[in-house]
């Protein structure tokens, strides 16, 4: 992801979430297949809190950015297969 964004958001919504993303993308270079879609969905649990802020405002550079790199969270791990059952 953009680092340099990512460190320039000063929403802690967005910080905490990010941390939490972050730290389940290095536990999934190690995960089996099953947990890797675990984890997938941990993330896009976080993405959409994320995207469904209610804090939201389309004026505020820090949102925008944000929900464009919340997107492409999304876009990258929106497609990996879901669990079944």
């Amino acid at each position: 992801m953009e680092e340099g964004i990512q460190n320039n958001i000063e929403c802690l919504i967005f910080r905490e979430s990010d941390k939490v993303i972050k730290n389940i993308i290095l536990k999934l270079e190690k995960a089996s297949s099953q947990e890797k879609k675990d984890f997938t969905q941990d993330i896009l649990l976080e993405v959409n809190t994320l995207l469904l802020c209610s804090n939201y405002n389309s004026k505020n550079p820090d949102c925008l950015n944000c929900h464009s790199l919340s997107r492409k969270y999304l876009q990258e791990y929106g497609n990996l297969p879901k669990p079944i059952g």
